[in-house]
């Protein structure tokens, strides 16, 4: 009978390890369950010859390719509903790459599977795909492991991820009808000037009579336009590839973002945004067990803000020396005072994670409140600019009209 080597944990989160005899890993697996243990990692000890995972198939997935979010956060959904119906996680993790729909998803949870029966342990195996499965993911993965509350650490990842699909959803949604709106209005103003402004244009010349200025300059953008509108195109092009490459860099992504913290109307809302996920995601990682240090190093890359990843690296190095989470906030300027001070008050109490989930519910509430506000400013603002543009072009055609009429 072959001979396993395992690791486990209890319900209070006490490591074991050690060796039994089983006929195969599921049958190991059962044994340690029903001792009230749950598995870590069971190998083993002599395996068979010639057993070798099988590759992903070409083209499928790369470590590189990144699962789409949604596609993410239904897989942590399908994953903690099958075990909390007790199904054992080789078997749950097989079960949902047989699923249709996402091949890629397939393609991974099948490598996943294969690595779980060798004895490697969840987090250990997503990790393998960091676009796919980022480091807040598999740290809270690795921390249900460790405590054996796995299922927990999954609710958690669910809860997260689905407020932040939310809050995307949200900012994204408001944004859509003036963005609309926006494009209808520039592409009216170029149909003007490119077609309808030419058939007015030789009548005024026809006219030899000196046109009033606002006519010249419309005149003069649409023949600029007709004549070097390649020109305005290949630039415009040229611009977009300079500044997202110039955004690229390191100073110029941290001025970018620095710039997005204070641009009028939308900083708000950015600022909302930020604070809200840098609360959630501390808080998730910190009461699933994950090391302050390391949870800070996650945040960090979570941040998505040059800005605040600078100050989340700082305060990283403060902690190291033994200062508190709120003080180098406070003293960075650039988390606001009430943050800072539930922080601090959550510090003296001894409930960090538990003040930081309110902190980040604070931030959402006020976020869904700057998203009403922006698109409560933004709509009039735009019908205002391009009501006077094409006001602009209605009374530069009409202005020739007029002087005729006086002279008659």
């Amino acid at each position: 009978m072959p001979t396993f080597s395992f690791q486990a944990r209890d319900g209070q989160g006490t490591a074991h390890s050690g060796e039994l005899h089983a006929t195969d890993r599921r049958e190991a697996m059962l044994s340690l369950r029903e001792r009230g243990w749950f598995p870590v990692s069971v190998m083993e000890i002599a395996p068979k010859q010639g057993v070798k995972a099988k590759p992903l198939k070409s083209g499928t997935l790369k470590a590189g390719h990144k699962l789409p979010l949604q596609v993410l956060l239904q897989f942590s959904t399908d994953l903690r509903d099958l075990l909390s119906a007790g199904m054992t996680l080789g078997a749950a993790i097989q079960k949902l790459s047989r699923q249709s729909g996402n091949v890629q998803r397939s393609a991974v949870l099948t490598q996943v599977h294969e690595d779980i029966v060798q004895g490697v342990s969840l987090s250990e195996s997503l990790a393998k795909y960091p676009k796919s499965f980022p480091d807040f993911y598999v740290s809270l993965i690795q921390a249900g492991e460790a405590s054996g509350q796995l299922q927990d650490a999954l609710e958690n990842a669910v809860r997260h991820y689905e407020r932040a699909s939310e809050a995307k959803e949200q900012v994204t949604g408001a944004l859509v009808y003036p963005l609309l709106v926006a494009v209808f209005g520039i592409l009216v103003i170029i149909f003007c000037l490119i077609f309808v402004i030419p058939r007015f244009t030789q009548i005024f010349l026809d006219l030899n009579r000196v046109l009033p200025l606002p006519t010249r300059m419309l005149i003069f953008m649409s023949n600029s336009i007709l004549k070097f509108g390649w020109i305005f195109l290949i630039g415009i092009f040229l611009s977009m590839i300079g500044f997202n490459r110039w955004r690229q860099t390191e100073a110029g992504r941290f001025a970018w973002h620095r710039f997005l913290l204070k641009v009028p109307i939308f900083r708000q809302l950015i600022r909302s945004a930020a604070y809200a996920n840098f609360a959630r995601t501390l808080s998730n990682l910190l009461v699933n067990g994950v090391p302050v240090l390391k949870a800070l190093d996650i945040v960090k890359k979570t941040a998505n803000n040059a800005v605040l990843e600078k100050e989340i690296g700082s305060l990283k190095e403060r902690v190291t020396d033994g200062s508190s989470l709120s003080g180098p906030l406070a003293e960075s300027g650039v988390f606001p005072d009430l943050f800072t001070d539930m922080l601090s008050v959550g510090e003296e109490a001894g409930q960090v994670p538990r003040s930081l989930a309110q902190i980040a519910r604070r931030y959402d509430q006020e976020l869904t409140r700057n998203i009403k506000r922006v698109t409560t400013v933004i709509e009039p603002v735009l019908m205002v600019f391009i009501a006077a543009a094409v006001g602009f072009i209605a009374i530069s055609m009409l202005l020739p009209l007029f002087q005729l009429t006086q002279g008659l």
